[in-house]
Order: structure tokens, then C-alpha cells, then sequence
């Protein structure tokens, strides 16, 4: 009999042609076969709340696919399994001053009611906000860079304060700027010859939150 994974990849391929390209990327796309043993068969997801999404969403598809492959009824179960997952470490975190991007990034630079408790999901926003919790569980695999993008006022800087929120309860380390912070740290970088300094700061953080990235494009 074929493994866990392999049934799982099988059935990957059923499910990407049944599910829109957007679910399939966002639930589907980073899970894998763990295991299938007296009828039960577990597969695995880098989160909670994906876990919690496809049990409620699709978990009548993905059994009727998997019945179909195996040849017989299948009791599927969604479990966190993600080998690539960030150990949460005991980091340091410190005061920044207001004027620099804060690589120790404290909840207090977030506004407190932009958390993702507090975001109304509709249709609009459902891919994006799904991204952003992906994001803030799981930095730099589903989603490496994300950008979000709307209409003013439809919600881009209460999830990208939600991450922050998130990601440092988890014990991450975060970066959070302007585009105006942004720029005028990094000209000031060059003229003190301290770009490399500059970059090395950045590569230390897990998440680097840009607020209206548009805003340098033609930089």
C-alpha cells in the first residue's frame, strides 16, 4: 500500500482542480500526509486555525477524495504538523527609540484594538486575512513576501498591526516602519557609510512589517 504522503499526494492533485487557486494555496498547498491507519487518516498543517478551517470548509471534500483513492470510507482528521516551524525562543526585548524601526518590536507599537479578533472578515477581505494569520503563525513559508493591497480604509494597516500583535505574543522578533521612516533611515545609512549595518539590523527579525510600501516604488 502507498504511504500516508503519497495517498496525500494523490489527492493534493484531485483537490487543486475541485477548490478555487486562492483556497487551495492558502489551506491545501503546505499540508502533507502523516498518517493512515485503521481507517483514520491524519494529514497535516502548518496551523491551528488552518486545521480549524478545513475541518469546517472542506473536510466533506477532502474525504470523498481520499474514499475515492483509497477505495473505502476514510475518517480524516487535520492535525498542526509543520517540522519547519519556528521554535519560539526566549528573546530579549527592549525599548526603541520612536525615531528608528524598532527590530524588538513591543506590543505597545501597535494599536491595541487592531488585532485579528477584532477584524470584521467578509468576503472582500476573507483570502487576506487568512494570509496575514498564515503570516504571523508561520513567518517566511506560505506567504514570503505578502503584500496586501485595497482600496483606502478597507483594512491593510489593522492587519498588518494584527501580525504584530500576533507574531510578538508568539515570541517573535518583528520589524515595524513607515515608508517614510524607511527612507530617511536608509539615506541617513548611506551618508554615514553604514549600510551594511543598516541591512544586518533587518536580517536579525522574522517578520519586517512595511507600512505604505507604495510609497517608495519609484525609489
Amino acid at each position: 500500500m502507498e504511504s500516508a504522503k503519497q495517498i496525500w499526494e494523490t489527492a493534493l492533485g484531485e483537490l487543486q482542480i475541485q477548490v478555487s487557486k486562492a483556497n487551495y494555496t492558502t489551506w491545501l498547498k503546505n499540508s502533507q500526509g502523516i498518517s493512515y491507519q485503521e481507517n483514520v487518516f491524519v494529514v497535516g498543517v502548518p496551523s491551528a486555525f488552518v486545521a480549524e478551517w478545513l475541518t469546517k470548509s472542506l473536510h466533506s471534500l477532502v474525504s470523498k477524495t481520499l474514499a475515492q483513492i483509497i477505495g473505502g470510507d476514510v475518517d480524516v482528521q487535520f492535525t498542526v504538523h509543520n517540522q519547519n516551524q519556528l521554535t519560539n525562543g526566549s528573546l530579549a526585548y527592549a525599548n526603541q527609540p520612536d525615531g528608528g524601526i524598532s527590530t524588538k518590536a513591543k506590543i505597545d507599537r501597535f494599536n491595541p484594538k487592531y488585532t485579528f479578533a477584532n477584524f470584521i472578515v467578509g468576503d472582500c477581505n476573507r483570502l487576506a486575512y487568512a494570509a496575514t494569520i498564515e503570516v504571523a503563525e508561520n513567518p517566511g513559508h506560505s506567504y514570503n513576501p505578502l503584500f496586501i493591497y485595497s482600496s483606502t480604509g478597507q483594512g491593510k494597516t489593522h492587519l498588518l498591526h494584527a501580525i504584530g500583535h500576533r507574531a510578538i505574543s508568539n515570541g517573535l522578533k518583528v520589524a515595524y516602519t513607515s515608508a517614510e521612516q524607511f527612507t530617511n533611515e536608509f539615506v541617513l545609512a548611506i551618508k554615514q557609510g553604514q549600510v551594511e549595518d543598516f541591512r544586518a539590523r533587518l536580517r536579525t527579525v522574522h517578520i519586517f512589517l512595511f507600512d505604505d510600501i507604495q510609497f517608495i516604488s519609484d525609489k
